[in-house]
């Protein structure tokens, strides 16, 4: 019996609920709510900065993980209810990176440089289809327990090194703004072009010592007889323009991975200093092959993004 007076009342109140739907305002759902929106604040001289470069560029730029809040009413005792949005750099789809870790910067002149140096050497530059969906300045990170100075993740890209930027010179501040712009590139390509790339990736393919062809990346290259795998070549004539350093006692150095691989051709291509770079690299074919492939994906690229319009 009892149970059939709670299935009553519970039909009643969903009953009284429909009825207050019909014949009063519907509450707002939250679920349309754009939290990469900007406002102006003219009194302050950062915030009304960010707020021009956004009605310029539509990129957002934050100095602050929490990106908004809203009032959803109150709670059983009376009390606001407040939802605080909050940017999930390591999340995506696939995967949670717990292992990003990042401090937010509290000295607001160096916030400022970060966002002057996005307007002047980075936000101008990007090419559509490629942006992250907004920029998020901090005081340092670390991924892996590494130091990192970029992270690309699916709500933003975060920027460290801000506190350096006061003491750089325009060349560094170039060649920063560029690796950033690379960056975005290599990201947006591994992600969305990974067929294009195998091809690319091939170009380093060689041989080891056993006659067998091996993909490069990731291989460790050693000046010995013993325990060596593969011939003592430069890391250009295996065709990569950057490597890491081995645990491997003596000289040895570590191929790098596709991702940074990427990112080393990609940011040479948004160079555009072809003659110098075959000048430097006349005698290393296999990187001015992955050089010619890498311009032409990016061109094809900038064709595609471009049809989509």
């Amino acid at each position: 019996m009892k149970n059939l007076i709670g299935i009553l009342l519970l039909s009643l109140f969903a009953l009284a609920s429909c009825h207050d739907d019909e014949n009063s305002t519907l509450s707002p759902s939250n679920v349309d709510v754009d939290w990469y929106v900007i406002k102006d604040n003219p009194n302050d001289e950062l915030d009304h900065l960010i707020y021009e470069i956004y009605s310029k560029y539509q990129m957002p730029v934050y100095y602050n993980d929490t990106i908004g809040k809203e009032y959803r009413g109150l709670d059983a005792n009376g009390d606001s209810i407040i939802y605080y949005k909050t940017m999930m750099l390591g999340y995506s789809i696939e995967e949670d990176v717990t292992s990003l870790k990042y401090t937010l910067s509290k000295q607001r002149q160096d916030i400022l440089e970060g966002v002057k140096f996005l307007e002047e050497y980075v936000i101008p530059f990007q090419q559509a289809g490629m942006k992250p969906r907004c920029f998020l300045l901090v005081e340092d990170m670390i991924l892996s327990d590494e130091p990192v100075d970029l992270y690309y993740g699916m709500s933003g890209a975060a920027i460290s090194r801000i506190a350096e930027l006061k003491d750089m010179t325009r060349e560094d501040k170039e060649a920063f703004g560029l690796r950033v712009r690379g960056s975005e590139w290599a990201h947006a390509l591994v992600n969305s072009y990974p067929e294009q790339l195998e091809d690319f990736y091939r170009l380093s393919d060689n041989f080891n010592l056993n006659g067998e062809l091996k993909a490069m990346h990731r291989q460790d290259i050693r000046n010995s007889l013993w325990g060596a795998t593969f011939a003592w070549k430069s890391k250009e004539e295996y065709g990569f323009l950057s490597s890491t350093p081995s645990s491997y006692w003596g000289e040895a150095y570590v191929c790098p991975t596709e991702s940074a691989d990427v990112l080393d051709f990609v940011m040479e291509v948004l160079k555009d200093d072809e003659v110098n770079f075959q000048k430097t690299h006349a005698e290393h074919s296999i990187i001015l092959s992955k050089y010619e492939y890498m311009k032409k994906l990016v061109a094809s690229v900038k064709e595609d993004l471009a049809a989509r319009k």
